[in-house]
């Protein structure tokens, strides 16, 4: 569901991963359709409902626009189909709250798409974490930037760099840490994209986050970096800290009489966490075949949304937040 860059990426996927095929791409744009579909052997449809009545689709893919998803998902639901919904499930909480509701009637097999999650990189900072080779965790830091921008036209529906953009950040600092966070102060500013103001939204921002225990996460976010697309994390504990670097392009250095020069950063997220969607996909398959939830739940989707508006909300009133975690309150019923 939907033939844009996303929806690309993940056909790609699925077309060479040998576990499963593309039966049918829909997108309002039928041409969109028509060319993705032609791409990979399947059939472009023009009305949404060919794909939810069709028997022969096990699960579907929702790459299209946010305020799309949860239309999308409770047919699929209701359907039986097995659901893999781009980030955000949805941009208003109630509504993320009534597909968590309807998951708990036809309890399908529901991925949302935190790929960062499926990094190597930051899968090996959670295991470190896990083993207890870090102590108790104390601090974290998250740094990441983009190359430019995104066109205003994505500002004006994206719901805002905290909720389109730190809302990856916000979801690794839950998984990494096992943490929930009560108490949100962000800062958001527009320093160099006049599209971005004129569309109410920052191209720049910091947040910090506690829990009950006092371990806090900075984070910080720009549209803007000259170099490629910059990623960074650190965890700090009581016995040790660990950390991901940016990963360049590939590992070569060259050596100059005036220094050293490092291969360049990736251009983007496509680039950057290429492996990361491969694994990601192999865990959605996984999951239906064994008829499980994946590690990324709509309940991981509505506790990152649910940060992501403290956050926008504390920039707004430029005060602190508090936060009663949806996770935590779900598990105490």
């Amino acid at each position: 569901m939907g033939a844009g860059r996303i929806g690309h990426l993940h056909a790609r996927n699925i077309a060479v991963c040998g576990r499963a095929r593309i039966g049918s791409v829909y997108d309002t744009h039928a041409a969109a359709a028509e060319v993705l579909a032609h791409r990979h052997g399947a059939v472009a449809v023009d009305d949404a409902d060919a794909v939810f009545d069709d028997p022969r689709i096990d699960a579907v893919f929702i790459c299209s626009p946010t305020d799309t998803h949860v239309s999308f998902i409770e047919r699929a639901a209701r359907s039986g189909k097995a659901i893999f919904c781009e980030k955000p499930i949805d941009l208003d909480y109630a509504r993320v709250m009534s597909v968590v509701s309807l998951l708990e009637q036809f309890p399908v097999t529901f991925m949302t798409g935190f790929h960062r999650r499926f990094d190597a990189s930051t899968r090996r900072i959670r295991e470190h974490v896990d083993a207890g080779r870090i102590g108790d965790v104390e601090f974290m830091r998250v740094m990441a930037r983009d190359p430019g921008p995104p066109p205003a036209a994505y500002v004006a529906r994206s719901g805002g760099l905290f909720r389109d953009m730190m809302i990856h950040d916000l979801d690794l600092c839950r998984w990494l840490t096992g943490r929930e966070f009560t108490r949100v102060f962000a800062r958001g500013f527009n320093l160099f994209d006049p599209g971005t103001e004129a569309e109410g939204d920052y191209d720049t921002a910091t947040a910090t986050l506690w829990d009950d225990r006092g371990f806090s996460v900075v984070l910080q976010n720009s549209r803007r970096s000259n170099g490629g697309f910059d990623q960074r994390i650190e965890v700090m504990g009581s016995a040790a800290s660990v950390s991901m670097d940016n990963v360049p392009v590939t590992q070569t250095r060259l050596i100059l009489p005036d220094g050293l020069k490092s291969d360049a950063l990736p251009d983007h997220f496509p680039e950057r966490y290429a492996g990361a969607y491969v694994a990601q996909l192999s865990e959605f398959l996984s999951a239906i075949e064994e008829k499980r939830q994946p590690i990324t739940t709509a309940i991981d989707g509505i506790a990152a949304l649910q940060l992501a508006d403290a956050c926008a909300l504390s920039a707004t009133e430029q005060s602190i937040v508090n936060i009663m975690p949806v996770a935590r309150s779900r598990a105490a019923t």
